[in-house]
């Protein structure tokens, strides 16, 4: 048969076959729309922070603690483990508590052995309410907890208060490390609490450089006595917030001579005292002649 007399019967089959291979075409479709879509919801999850962090708690007389630092939403998974080998132990009850209140639906019996006793706690942290303290606590004949500690980011300010004299500039710095905050505010202590810096009000007293997100310097021109005081510096993630506190003293020029001012009174005192004594003498030794 030559290959041209079968091309209307080709024709038929695929005309005859073309509904089918459009309903596998349309399945085919929408089985790749839904693998796409799965696959951007695992990209999403995938893209989530999970941090992960677990104590081994190695006897029932133990407590041990331990700090995290977080500076942004994240999912958390936190996990205690204590040995099973610990005794007769028929059972043994655990629970969560958040700062010092059970967790709800957090508490559960274990009745295995040979495997450790293994919990966790899995949450969203998305500010600060979510923030403090975690216990996880084995309860059997004795009980035994170990504490998470989740804070924010220290601040690292002045080891010492800062020293300087009138008309001059201080440069007063906050840093937090490797972490960003979202924002930093200065403010000053007074009596009332704490008042603002605004730099855009008084932009000839206060500047407040940004150049590093993790870094805030405040800069106070042509100081006078009235500036000596407590300065704050607060960074603000968005789980929390966190200070440091800055002491300015700031001194007269003669602050530095009032030491040798005194000294220079003491010896003008003695003189006086000395020549006064010698003026007697004399006088004396004159009536006496």
């Amino acid at each position: 048969m030559c290959p041209w007399r079968s091309t209307p019967l080709l024709l038929l089959l695929l005309a005859l076959a073309a509904p089918g291979r459009a309903d596998t075409e349309g399945k085919a479709d929408a089985y790749m729309a839904e693998q796409n879509v799965d696959k951007e919801n695992s990209r999403i999850v995938s893209n989530q922070t999970v941090m992960v962090q677990s104590i081994s708690i190695p006897e029932l007389s133990v407590a041990l603690e331990k700090t995290v630092v977080i500076d942004r939403p994240t999912i958390m998974e936190l996990s205690c483990e204590l040995p099973s080998d610990l005794g007769s132990l028929p059972a043994i009850e655990v629970f969560w508590t958040h700062h010092d209140e059970e967790i709800n639906g957090s508490r559960s019996t274990f009745n295995k052995t040979g495997n450790p006793w293994h919990t966790l706690y899995r949450f969203h942290i998305n500010d600060s309410s979510h923030m403090g303290n975690y216990c996880c606590i084995f309860k059997a004949d004795k009980e035994v907890k170990a504490i998470f500690h989740l804070k924010v980011p220290k601040v690292k300010g002045a080891d010492k208060p800062m020293v300087t004299y009138e008309r001059d500039t201080v440069v007063m710095k906050c840093d937090s490390s490797k972490y960003d905050p979202v924002e930093w505010i200065w403010y000053r202590m007074n009596e009332s609490g704490q008042v603002a810096v605004n730099e855009s009000v008084m932009p000839s007293k206060y500047e407040v450089t940004r150049k590093r997100v993790n870094e805030t310097k405040l800069h106070i021109m042509d100081l006078s006595a009235d500036d000596s005081g407590l300065y704050r510096c607060v960074a603000i993630f968005k789980v929390g917030q966190v200070k440091s506190e800055i002491q300015l003293n700031v001194l007269s020029y003669m602050a530095p001579l009032k030491p040798f001012i005194a000294i220079v009174r003491r010896v003008v005192v003695l003189v006086a005292i000395i020549l006064i004594c010698e003026m007697q003498t004399t006088k004396e030794a004159g009536k006496g002649r």
